[in-house]
């Protein structure tokens, strides 16, 4: 049984770490090098966040909300805002995505016999 913080550290956090990634390069012409030192990580997992081999599961920026709040976090690394400012914003998204059981089907794929129906450990 995966608990929600274990999804949290092997799937959402490298998903949201892997489109701050590509906006802060595609969009605003970060290196890699600049993107691992803002995020707190290194350049082989940027590059890997890139290519997609890691940060892959579901499309946050599908939902409107996220993709909004997603915008919010590379705004503040653009402003050079302190890391723990940084850290906050991100900590935030992640206790709504467990509260609006975003990541419930991706549970469930992951481990079959999960009941996500029945399952509130993450609203709670």
């Amino acid at each position: 049984m995966l608990l929600p913080s274990e999804i949290e550290s092997k799937l959402t956090i490298p998903m949201i770490r892997a489109i701050v990634a590509k906006r802060l390069i595609s969009e605003h012409d970060y290196t890699q090098e600049e993107v691992a030192k803002a995020l707190g990580v290194t350049q082989a997992a940027v590059s890997n966040y890139i290519r997609g081999v890691r940060g892959v599961m579901i499309n946050l920026e599908a939902n409107p909300e996220i993709d909004t709040r997603i915008d919010e976090i590379v705004d503040l690394i653009l402003k050079n805002a302190p890391q723990a400012e940084v850290a906050k914003k991100f900590n935030s998204l992640l206790e709504d995505i467990r509260r609006k059981r975003i990541l419930c089907d991706v549970h469930k794929r992951i481990e079959p016999d999960v009941d996500v129906d029945s399952c509130h450990v993450c609203g709670e």
